[in-house]
């Protein structure tokens, strides 16, 4: 699909960065150095020390510009890419340090004085000490709260139900909806069910293949943030010369679930006003409805986990890097508004995907809606969604001033990006996402449109042009982020990065669109054969579970982890590995005792409503056309 020129120069230009790469600080100034963390053993103080004290605290070293040390520092901290060299983490177990030492007011100012003569002892520096958290055996002495039992109660119940549900099925075969709707022989055999003769199966593997990347990208960030002995090298990979390149991939990844799901969204609503052209209102209602039975059920659930249960799987050293803020935030959630309320104290981060999506679904049933209720409009409706697809984007860049992309600093990364202006202010809000769910409401009225005229043979060839033209572009947008470090143009109200950045973010949409309309149109295809496998199919339906369990599994993965690592391939494969192997038995679990069940009583209950309401309408009709 990728024509030979476009392969050759994805290859030349790796190659290319590679050689063009060079250590930009020697090893001797790392050596000279404070080690940025350094931690006790944390298990070994609780184990060894009945009554144990363990502190993390971060000291801030005092700028001495005739102190070589600091020079060092100040050297390396002009590049945002590295670390915060002058900001030193320690984990103390300060039984080791004070014998019959006990966590009090006094014990701030115990932990400084250490530090302080410490740090000027090896370093000549001065320094200032905060003291960020302690931990004491009557740390995981807490009684459980009201909120824990609720949750335990809740859990057991939908276990037992699940078990006895599938029992039934099992040894009697019961029909009943209750039973059949719990029983786990039943939802396995509808998560290999085979799709619909006339549904593109290819897009939920394409789904399936984006869930894992995005799954796998999630596993490994958090080792930014984890305590590490080598941090000179995660600093020579942020620095490396096709970081910005890769970055950039990781950064506009999230556009393809949009593409996708306004391409899928697009297709069930236009296939539906083929087979009922009058215009019911009603139809969008079920929509939403159903939407809402889906998303809700292990929403909820996993919300309350994280609101009472997730902070005492992650107790310890890490506990306060971590934090999460479900039980002051959980309404911003399940109003599906956490991308625009609460985002630097968010609950589950990850879910602002969910509230920019369920917006940009209100917003797709609105333009679908005029499509249906007028039909002419259509074409108009294109332009102007392709115009507002290019503008929104740099008229957000340019009016904030922003940069073009979201770039790389070490200090935004240590605190999960909530700190970072551009995060907040273009990645996370629905308007500056619309152009790739706008994209997939095109590709699919372009796809009915050839599908309904039966031309695919004569539009496929020109597609595949344009879709090869839009990867050169894709690449050759993406390949100069590799500059942008060493373009000096002022972002205030830039012309530029506003230009720029709306053409890189709509290069993605515009491609992924392009993909999906060219595996669709092509036919059989050896690409399509395997995205539509049983085994692809089957994960794109616990996508959604997998999606939302995720910062549990790997949070509460990381921070009970020894500490100090060394950072480096063998153990980020066997972190990520593990952390992927969890959230997708977790997630499993959660779909086949929770979202399964749930949805299917849910759209039962949604078909039961809608159709009294259904049927209380036409009575209204026939008494006024009567009385008429």
């Amino acid at each position: 699909m990728m024509n030979p020129v476009v392969q050759s120069g994805l290859v030349l230009s790796v190659v290319l960065c590679g050689a063009l790469c060079v250590q930009l600080y020697p090893a001797e100034m790392y050596a000279k150095l404070p080690q940025i963390y350094e931690y006790d053993d944390f298990y070994t103080c609780r184990r060894r020390y009945t009554n144990f004290v363990y502190c993390v605290s971060v000291s801030t070293l005092q700028a001495d510009t005739t102190n070589e040390v600091w020079r060092n520092i100040s050297q390396l901290q002009s590049n945002r890419r590295n670390f915060p060299h002058d900001q030193l983490e320690r984990g103390l177990c300060l039984n080791d340090h004070h014998v019959g030492v006990e966590l009090d007011q006094k014990t701030p100012t115990l932990i400084a004085t250490y530090l302080h003569d410490r740090i000027y002892d090896q370093y000549g520096l001065q320094s200032h000490t905060t003291t960020e958290a302690c931990w004491t055996r009557a740390s995981f002495e807490q009684q459980r709260t009201f909120g824990e039992l609720c949750f335990a109660c809740l859990s057991i119940i939908l276990l037992l139900t699940t078990l006895w549900a599938s029992f039934i099925d099992f040894n009697v075969g019961s029909e009943h909806f209750f039973v059949s709707a719990f029983s786990i022989r039943r939802n396995m055999q509808q998560l290999w069910k085979a799709p619909k003769p006339n549904a593109l199966p290819f897009l939920d593997g394409l789904r399936a293949l984006g869930t894992l990347t995005i799954l796998v990208v999630h596993s490994q960030l958090p080792m930014i943030r984890m305590p590490v002995w080598n941090t000179e090298d995660l600093e020579a990979q942020a620095n490396h010369v096709i970081f910005p390149l890769v970055n950039s991939g990781n950064t506009h990844m999230i556009q393809f679930f949009f593409t996708l799901g306004g391409m899928v969204f697009g297709i069930s609503c236009l296939r539906h006003f083929e087979r009922f052209p009058l215009f019911r209102f009603s139809y969008f209602i079920d929509k939403l409805l159903r939407r809402l039975a889906r998303l809700l059920p292990a929403y909820v659930l996993i919300i309350i986990f994280q609101a009472t249960w997730y902070k005492r799987i992650k107790r310890g050293p890490l506990e306060y890097k971590f934090n999460d803020y479900c039980l002051e935030n959980w309404w911003s959630n399940l109003l599906f508004l956490n991308n625009y309320i609460h985002t630097t104290k968010p609950c589950l981060q990850f879910s602002w995907y969910l509230g920019a999506d369920f917006q940009l679904f209100l917003i797709g049933s609105v333009l679908l809606l005029l499509v249906w209720k007028w039909p002419s409009i259509k074409a108009s409706l294109m332009h102007l969604m392709i115009a507002i697809a290019f503008f929104m984007p740099g008229y957000i860049i340019y009016t904030e001033s922003t940069e073009a992309t979201m770039t790389f600093d070490m200090r935004h990364a240590l605190t999960e990006l909530r700190t970072y202006d551009h995060f907040l202010k273009y990645y996370l809000p629905t308007h500056t996402n619309i152009s790739g769910y706008f994209f997939g409401i095109i590709t699919a009225l372009f796809y009915m449109k050839v599908e309904s005229t039966r031309a695919s043979d004569q539009f496929l060839p020109l597609l595949q042009k344009c879709f090869n033209i839009s990867l050169m572009a894709l690449f050759g947008l993406n390949v100069f982020t590799t500059l942008l470090p060493f373009v000096n143009i002022d972002k205030q109200h830039s012309l530029f990065h506003a230009t720029y950045g709306s053409l890189l973010k709509c290069s993605w949409g515009c491609s992924y669109s392009l993909l999906f309309l060219v595996l669709a149109l092509k036919g059989k295809s050896r690409v399509r054969d395997a995205l539509s496998h049983s085994l692809m199919q089957s994960f794109a339906k616990i996508s959604y579970c997998v999606y939302i369990v995720q910062y549990i599994v790997i949070y509460g993965f990381y921070t009970n982890f020894p500490i100090p690592l060394t950072y480096g391939g063998f153990n980020l494969l066997i972190l990520t590995s593990a952390a992927v192997l969890l959230t997708i038995i977790c997630a499993l679990v959660l779909y086949l005792a929770v979202e399964a069940p749930l949805v299917q009583i849910g759209n039962k209950c949604v078909t039961t409503l809608l159709g009294e309401y259904s049927t209380a309408a036409k009575d209204i009709e026939n008494k006024h056309s009567k009385h008429q």
